[in-house]
């Protein structure tokens, strides 16, 4: 029997890499300046503009959204230290690259518990809403904290401390409670007596998530 030789690969056919970091590029832009709008909006009234902020995105935009106030809100707490998730972590934010996969880690997993936390709450009590606006809600709960965190840092850089120097983180992690409270009563539509209760569900969620990566983590780098 002779050996049948294979056609030639088709071009076509052939992934076109340079394509797809381009049209990854275009959407991380798009994720951006939507993050940017979105941001701008809520920065004047973090709570009341919540609702129409979300509702002004298509699910699309409030996933591209969620991640980068995610990732924003990594940034911040990793410059500063991490926070209250440094904390959860015991510290380990602070033990060099090592820590810093960890800091990453722990805070990317806060946002993803917090998504979670949302949708067990929708699913159990009769919410609306999707995928999209628990992966939206994720980054924008982190976000307050995260930029509160880092304020607070910066003027103990430049000597501000005790409380005034802790009124940024304060502030912070008041409108993180304000944040998931306010996704889970206007935009889910659970009832506010009940959404009350289901914060503190939702924030543990997110702590926990935290937790548990940091402890697999040190555990696998150290």
């Amino acid at each position: 029997m002779s050996d049948q030789q294979l056609p030639p690969p088709d071009p076509q056919q052939r992934p076109d890499y340079q394509r797809a970091a381009q049209d990854a590029v275009q959407t991380a832009r798009a994720a951006a300046k939507d993050a940017i709008a979105t941001f701008m909006k809520l920065i004047y009234n973090p709570v009341g503009a919540l609702s129409d902020a979300y509702g002004a995105l298509r699910p699309a935009q409030a996933i591209g959204v969620g991640v980068v106030f995610a990732v924003v809100a990594v940034i911040c707490l990793l410059i500063s230290g991490g926070g209250v998730l440094s904390m959860v972590g015991g510290g380990a934010l602070s033990l060099g690259f090592k820590g810093f996969l960890i800091g990453l880690g722990a805070t990317l997993g806060a946002a993803a518990g917090i998504g979670a936390g949302s949708w067990l709450s929708r699913m159990a009590f009769r919410g609306e809403g999707n995928l999209a606006f628990d992966i939206f809600i994720g980054g924008a709960t982190l976000l307050p904290l995260g930029l509160g965190t880092l304020a607070s840092y910066l003027l103990g850089v430049i000597g501000i401390g005790g409380v005034i120097g802790q009124l940024p983180n304060l502030v912070g992690l008041s409108l993180t409670v304000l944040v998931v409270f306010t996704g889970l009563a206007r935009v889910s539509g659970i009832k506010e007596g009940l959404a009350s209760y289901l914060v503190a569900g939702v924030l543990a969620a997110g702590i926990l998530a935290a937790y548990f990566i940091t402890r697999i983590l040190a555990g696998v780098l150290y």
